[in-house]
């Protein structure tokens, strides 16, 4: 059953759940949070707006396709990190690690 949340948690979570039975409580997270903590906590690169791990390495800019604005994305173009697409969603965006290895 759906529990109340806080204005905070609001913020955070979609939904918080708890069970009628036991009281175990489950709260999940809105997706751009999740595609966040996924983009920013992975080993591997992951998509910043969908979360793919199929992602491509280009030598240049596509004045076509959209570019991120994320602050992670910002800095590792400070920093001189390659640049990478998602060919699911069309978003270039810079990155230092590596794509996840098949």
């Amino acid at each position: 059953m759906r529990t109340h949340r806080t204005t905070i948690q609001k913020l955070l979570f979609r939904e918080a759940l708890r069970c009628s039975h036991c009281g175990f409580r489950r709260k999940r997270l809105h997706p751009v949070i999740d595609v966040d903590r996924l983009f920013v906590f992975s080993r591997y690169t992951r998509c910043i707006r969908c979360g793919s791990t199929n992602i491509q390495r280009l030598s240049e800019r596509d004045r076509i396709d959209s570019m991120s604005n994320h602050l992670f994305s910002r800095l590792f173009q400070l920093t001189a990190a390659p640049l990478k697409k998602c060919p699911s969603c069309r978003l270039q965006y810079y990155d230092w690690r590596p794509p996840v290895r098949k």
